[in-house]
């Protein structure tokens, strides 16, 4: 079948600032909506000038923010609030990300928006739900879930250097997205969605934590965190490094042979003092070849071992080339390489580049029926 794009036709007005606002937005272009998102006049969402810069825009805006309108309005006057309400008239969707209570103040909360417009989904993106004041990062909230506890550099003020809270966010509002309009489609009534920036980090800590609650230490705290010699890094004579996830028995087996430790084929899931024996003599092992030479070794058989790349290799890794790819995002100097989550079964993605600050403004208002005004 030709691929289709879900949602054409689906008007999304994208209130939100920063990343899982950002990140939500990518993936309902990507699905064929519309998305226009609405700037203040004064800087625009703050990702626009977040450092490094391509051709005066954050690359992480360019990245994310393709394929979108720009639309400036100052939501804190009259004029702009009225311009507002006359786009969420004709909107499916509705994102913001300012703090609880600020969308009510400006009239512009989910009762007022759906009074005129029973079909809309509105989204709130804040730190910890509607009911509390607090505001809170992709650090904080790692930090307060107790999922940067399972990231040992943190111990040494290392900080991961992916935004996992913000980025799951994002998904997970997709997905209620989806589930939202799919509701609407059978009722012809839209709703509200509170998505928590704080539930971001949660589907990384579902098996940790009901490990934690049997009472033992069980396989995620222990064989899935690197205590056994199947799942985990090893670094190789030259300082490069190899990722071994072979906790199936068999690969473990095939691998404990190549590297010539075939006594080992029974111990690659041991834990304990076992366990701490079994990895010592593999990274030994390892350390007495450089990486390419085991890679080699290892070429003819299908097992789950993998280098570890930095960024630039990843890029030439030739299994993630084959993979698909999104092409180039364009922009006036060149373009900036494509990644990030999409869903190539739906078909290419929407490599427009991203628009200038208020580009779209007066050919939107007047579209949706609303006089010029000034931003």
């Amino acid at each position: 079948m030709a691929p289709v794009s879900p949602l054409a036709g689906t008007v999304v007005l994208d209130l939100s600032r920063m990343l899982p606002g950002a990140v939500l937005a990518r993936m309902l272009v990507d699905l064929g909506a519309r998305v226009i998102k609405i700037e203040d006049p004064g800087m625009g969402d703050p990702m626009r000038s977040a450092p490094p810069l391509v051709d005066g825009v954050g690359a992480g805006f360019r990245a994310f923010l393709r394929g979108t309108e720009s639309v400036c309005l100052d939501l804190r006057s009259e004029a702009g609030q009225a311009a507002l309400r006359k786009l969420a008239k004709q909107a499916d969707v509705l994102v913001e990300s300012f703090r609880p209570g600020t969308m009510e103040r400006w009239g512009l909360g989910p009762e007022r928006l759906a009074a005129t417009n029973g079909s809309l989904v509105t989204v709130s993106l804040s730190g910890f739900g509607q009911d509390s004041p607090r505001v809170a990062h992709d650090l904080n909230l790692m930090a307060a879930s107790g999922l940067l506890s399972l990231f040992p550099d943190a111990c040494d003020g290392r900080i991961p250097q992916a935004q996992i809270a913000d980025v799951t966010t994002g998904m997970l509002a997709c997905s209620a997205v989806l589930a939202a309009l799919l509701a609407r489609h059978r009722t012809h009534r839209g709703m509200h969605l509170d998505q928590p920036l704080a539930i971001g980090p949660l589907p990384f800590l579902t098996w940790p934590t009901a490990d934690r609650a049997a009472g033992a230490p069980g396989l995620p705290a222990t064989v899935l965190a690197g205590e056994a010699a199947a799942y985990g890094l090893y670094t190789c004579a030259d300082g490069a490094r190899l990722a071994v996830g072979a906790i199936e028995p068999k690969f473990w087996a095939e691998f404990a042979e190549v590297i010539g430790l075939p006594d080992l084929a029974g111990e690659g899931l041991a834990v304990g003092a076992d366990g701490a024996a079994a990895r010592a003599r593999v990274a030994a092992r390892l350390a007495e070849r450089p990486r390419a030479d085991w890679l080699a070794a290892i070429a003819h058989l299908n097992l789950p071992i993998s280098p570890v790349n930095d960024l630039t290799a990843a890029a030439a890794d030739p299994d993630y080339g084959a993979t698909p790819r999104l092409g180039r995002i364009p922009t006036p100097s060149g373009g900036l390489p494509g990644t990030g989550a999409w869903l190539p079964a739906w078909g290419p993605p929407d490599l427009r580049p991203v628009p200038a600050l208020g580009a779209d403004t007066a050919r939107v208002l007047a579209e949706f029926g609303h006089k010029a005004i000034r931003a």
